[in-house]
């Protein structure tokens, strides 16, 4: 093994360790209900989960894009209820900028494309616009903002408590909340020209595949309650493990999971090689996507109606599941895109553009 597969590896074991003695029923409640866990987010904080892929001279670990990726899709399986995914995203857009990243969870925006527009006056600037469900931005210590300005696209870095919050909340309870800036005044220090490749595009794109390694992980602990459950379950004086249509649909759960993984890990390796993302990432938003919904049904069959339970665990990963599909562009939004890659490539480039992404992350 590789120094970086090692360290991956540590990482790894570290991680899961830390989400498996932390998060437990009793923390992922009080959250369904406080919108978040501070609990658990100074503990992933302390152990700088949050910027893990972020170089050490802009605040960050120093891990790599992989690492990251390690570390969301066990977040995912814990249905962790903080903004991990979203603090990297952060923090990727404010050290690309050379902004300082302050402590704390962040969140960023806008999420669907909308213009917040920045004006310069002396030495601060104001800003004005709104955005809609944005991931987590009640909760957040700043608001890390993707502004239009007379110079050019900028970061800005918000403290949201100047902003007009309007606190939404997705299927699993996670906060969306409309946010509306009227002329909030930031200091020149903390805003900067983006970086190239930090615009609405990349946003979409890394907010796409943060969901699709969430979505891997959260697949992966529904199998591992559904099996569970299918060895415990006595029906007709049998576990009901032992029913082929049980096993069959449980053998089919088991590919859907394993190909969600391998396309979510695939795009992230695309993206830390430098290679164009957007096909991988296209795919693995589709693929993961996918797998969530059948998943997801065939978890709940296996269980019956204890499947849905606010008592039961499931509902923690399957609600988040279906929440994440729709997030960052759904399967359908995806589809049209990757359809528009493959028809800009031709039909000669058709074989090496589903090929080309398939080394190992």
């Amino acid at each position: 093994m590789s120094d970086a597969s090692d360290v991956r590896a540590m990482l790894v074991e570290s991680a899961t360790r830390l989400f498996a003695d932390h998060v437990d029923t009793k923390l992922l409640d009080a959250a369904k209900r406080d919108g978040w866990s501070p609990e658990l987010w100074r503990i992933v904080a302390k152990a700088q989960l949050p910027l893990v892929s972020i170089a050490e001279e802009a605040g960050g670990a120093g891990g790599s894009l992989s690492d990251l990726a390690a570390v969301l899709r066990i977040a995912g399986r814990y249905a962790s209820p903080i903004p991990l995914a979203e603090t990297a995203l952060a923090g990727w857009m404010l050290a690309s900028c050379g902004l300082p990243i302050e402590s704390g969870p962040l969140a960023c925006g806008p999420v669907h494309g909308e213009t917040v527009t920045a004006k310069l006056h002396g030495t601060q600037w104001s800003l004005s616009g709104s955005m809609r469900r944005v991931p987590w931005a009640r909760i957040a210590h700043r608001l890390v903002v993707l502004v239009s300005s007379p110079t050019g696209a900028m970061v800005a870095c918000v403290d949201p408590k100047r902003c007009k919050v309007s606190p939404g909340r997705n299927l699993a309870g996670e906060p969306r909340d409309d946010v509306v800036l009227d002329d909030v005044v930031v200091a020149g220090n903390l805003v900067a020209p983006a970086a190239p490749g930090v615009d609405h595009a990349a946003l979409k794109l890394r907010g796409a595949l943060a969901r699709s390694l969430l979505m891997a992980g959260a697949l992966e602990r529904a199998l591992e309650l559904a099996v569970r459950y299918s060895t415990e379950r006595v029906q007709f004086g049998r576990k009901i493990g032992q029913f082929q249509a049980i096993q069959q649909e449980l053998a089919r759960f088991a590919g859907e999971v394993a190909a969600a993984v391998a396309a979510a890990l695939s795009a992230a390796g695309a993206l830390e090689r430098g290679a164009d993302p957007l096909l991988a990432v296209a795919s693995a938003k589709i693929r993961t996507a996918q797998a969530a919904h059948e998943g997801a049904l065939i978890a709940h069959q296996v269980h019956g109606a204890i499947g849905v339970t606010d008592e039961y665990a499931l509902h923690h990963s399957t609600l988040r599941l279906w929440a994440w599909r729709e997030e960052f562009g759904n399967e359908a939004d995806w589809a049209v895109a990757l359809g528009r890659i493959m028809h800009a490539r031709g039909t000669d480039a058709l074989w090496s553009g589903l090929t080309e992404n398939q080394e190992g992350s």
